[in-house]
């Protein structure tokens, strides 16, 4: 035990002050014989012992009351925090995402940095301190004497809110390396978190390891902010149903709203409008979402104009509203041209092998949306490289690649550099794509992938469960779409992307093999699938699902080539433009969605310029490139980033319990709940309360018993 504040350990000596009364009060009586008195004698004997008893358990209430309020005043505190010297401290301060989580009238990270300007006013004289800051990546603020504290709360201003997720074990990592070289005999790790389940299991393999090799003279304090969580509500995604974004008409997008709570939200309000126009934007109320889970709804929307516009989504407002928004930058299109090169049915030779998808993305809109959409079908002997430049995206249905009735050579020779420079490609792979692969892939940089000659012939299913979690397929999990599982696929080809980086897959059949593979080629993309929308090859076509799947397919596509305009929190953010769209002025500098201002690196081409923010980006929302001085134009859509946060943080906002933190630690550590009901003023395991409580009732006794001794006995 050691006491916060020894020196009102001297207020113990009070004690003594009763005793001092009682002393002086104590005189030596004159003996006076007197012969009546003599019967008396027996029985005040025996009543002066029972006086003198009394007195002494009262003389002792009294000197336990001083004591007990001069511990109290001493704040003792059973962990060896301080010691009995100076130590050298390292304060880790978790600013992710889910610190912004509201308690009462302030977040999380407000509370977690008054428990460290606190604590950094206890250290002991002579101690020093390091604050770091700790996301997905620690960053390091300050290094200086303790008694310094102007410096370090300095320190501890700079930390803001982010929306970056958490990874606690780098920031450990760092901390005890920080502390293995010191001089010091004390070393601590203070650590001020709401104790994120995901941030502790993203390398909870390794946290053993990094304890058991740590000095044993470094120990660890955990400072938990914050109480549980009952309901979280979180926008997971947005898109248009019907797969394409048209300008000046009225479009249906699908929502994904999601509750992440331990129980039921009701009366959720969903809106979806313009970044430029939200307060009009059109809404509906969700009455009841039960805890996990997840559900789709639809809402119009109208963009008047053709180019990159902000799409807002909200849904609810509750303690941690972080994950309740989503922005994204789309582009909007008078007309989507649409180029089919296609074969002959393998069962129906007057029919093509694209007719059950040219017929999937003309229609799957109520209202009438897909007007928008211009669609050419060619064979491939017709594919001209003309083709090419009045086309946005290609659907190649296995065609003809040798022979006389092949693919025209020049189209296949300028496809590469078509996709290259920005376009999506879809290529339905089947035979004719596995026998004829050479002839597609002639030039050196051959851009995809090899295929097995022969077919796979093993029935197979999709499988819902394994698609991705947000975007693509996420609507083919629940019902009636989840049907989609009951499609056989009689035939398929095997795809070689083995130790390829740059492809993704889309999904997986019953067998594990990818539904898909999605290849990026400078900025435009490829996405192969290792079957043919006909009958020959499944009975796909033919299922309700299969509309729904071609515009989902066509949405994700189409916002793939978007995906440079919303890039991931995670990354470096860079933006790309060509040198007309520059505005005016020498520099350039990133403005963060709170006006924050960052520098912009530039690199030039003879094609584009290329912009980078070289730092973490900090906060997800709506970024932009600004020159410097300012140029005066309108807004310019072409110079935004609408950085997106993960939706991790929100997954269980109630935090990991002390024993499975110390489990996943491989030791016993120091833990103490910050609830915001109490401060914490650089100590934890404190008994000042219980000091006070006991203090309380021996006052309350010591009053009741001196009454009582008041009385005759």
């Amino acid at each position: 035990m050691h006491f916060l504040v020894p020196w009102m350990l001297f207020g113990a000596l009070t004690a003594g002050i009763p005793v001092a009364l009682h002393l002086l009060r104590k005189s030596k009586p004159t003996v006076l014989r007197w012969a009546p008195m003599e019967f008396l004698r027996k029985s005040m004997k025996e009543t002066s012992k029972k006086v003198r008893l009394r007195d002494l358990l009262l003389l002792l209430l009294r000197m336990a009351i001083l004591i007990l309020a001069a511990l109290a005043l001493a704040r003792p505190s059973t962990l060896s925090l301080f010691g009995s010297g100076p130590i050298d401290a390292v304060l880790l301060i978790d600013n992710s995402q889910s610190m912004s989580t509201m308690e009462g009238q302030t977040s999380r990270l407000d509370m977690a940095l008054t428990s460290a300007k606190q604590l950094i006013g206890n250290l002991p004289s002579g101690s020093k301190a390091r604050i770091v800051s700790l996301s997905d990546h620690p960053v390091e603020l300050s290094y200086n004497n303790a008694n310094e504290s102007d410096a370090l709360n300095s320190a501890l201003a700079q930390i803001k809110p982010s929306d970056r997720s958490s990874n606690f074990y780098q920031g450990f990592a760092n901390a005890i390396d920080l502390l293995k070289n010191s001089s010091f005999s004390q070393r601590r790790i203070f650590f001020f978190s709401d104790m994120q389940r995901f941030g502790w299991q993203g390398e909870s393999d390794s946290f053993k390891t990094l304890v058991q090799n740590m000095p044993s003279s470094i120990s660890m304090h955990m400072i938990r902010q914050g109480s549980d969580v009952d309901s979280n509500i979180q926008m997971i995604d947005f898109q248009p149903t019907a797969g394409i974004i048209l300008a000046n008409q009225r479009q249906t997008w699908g929502l994904t709203v999601r509750n992440r709570g331990i129980k039921p939200s009701a009366g959720i309000k969903v809106t979806l409008g313009l970044g430029t126009d939200f307060e009009s934007a059109e809404s509906l109320n969700i009455e009841k979402l039960e805890p996990g889970e997840e559900r789709q709804v639809t809402l119009d929307l109208l963009i008047p104009e053709e180019g990159q516009q902000v799409v807002k989504a909200l849904a609810g407002n509750d303690r941690f509203n972080r994950d309740n928004l989503r922005e994204k930058i789309v582009l909007a299109r008078n007309k989507l041209q649409v180029l089919i090169v296609g074969a002959k049915s393998e069962i129906d030779p007057n029919r093509e092998n694209s007719f059950f998808l040219y017929h999937a993305i003309r229609s799957g809109s109520s209202d009438s949306s897909n007007s928008g959409i211009e669609t050419k079908v060619s064979s491939g002997r017709n594919a001209t490289p003309d083709l090419l430049d009045e086309t946005d995206i290609v659907f190649m249905v296995d065609p003809v690649l040798t022979g006389l009735d092949s693919i025209n050579d020049g189209f296949l020779e300028k496809l590469e550099t078509w996709v290259s420079t920005g376009r999506p490609l879809v290529y339905f792979a089947g035979g004719n794509y596995a026998v004829g692969f050479e002839s597609i892939t002639k030039n050196k940089n051959g851009f995809l992938p090899r295929a097995n000659p022969t077919p796979n012939a093993a029935t197979s299913t999709m499988a819902t469960e394994n698609f991705p979690p947000a975007g693509w397929f996420n609507r083919f999990r629940s019902a009636p779409l989840n049907l989609i599982n009951q499609s056989e696929f009689h035939k398929r080809i095997t795809l070689d992307v083995s130790g390829d980086k740059n492809s993704s897959a889309l999904g997986y059949f019953s067998d594990n093999q990818p539904i898909g593979e999605t290849r990026q080629i400078r900025s435009g993309f490829v996405t192969v699938l290792p079957w043919v929308p006909d009958l020959s090859y499944s009975d796909l076509p033919l299922r309700p699902s299969f509309v729904p799947f071609i515009q989902t397919l066509l949405s994700r596509i189409l916002d793939t080539l978007n995906d440079a305009k919303n890039p991931s929190i995670s990354r470096e953010i860079s933006l790309k433009l060509q040198p007309q769209d520059l505005t005016s002025g020498e520099k350039h500098k990133w403005v963060s969605p709170n006006g924050q201002t960052f520098p912009a690196s530039m690199e030039k081409s003879v094609e584009e310029v290329t912009f980078k923010g070289e730092f973490q980006t900090p906060e997800a929302g709506i970024w932009k490139l600004e020159s410097n001085p300012p140029a005066n134009s309108k807004y310019n859509f072409k110079n935004l980033l609408a950085v997106q946060a993960s939706n991790d943080e929100g997954f269980d906002l109630n935090p990991l319990q002390e024993s499975e933190i110390d489990e996943i630690l491989g030791k016993n550590v120091y833990h103490q709940n910050n609830t915001g009901d109490s401060s914490i003023s650089g100590g934890t395991g404190e008994l000042t309360n219980f000091l006070l409580y006991l203090l309380l009732i021996f006052f309350v006794f010591e009053m009741f018993f001196a009454w009582w001794c008041g009385q005759p006995l």
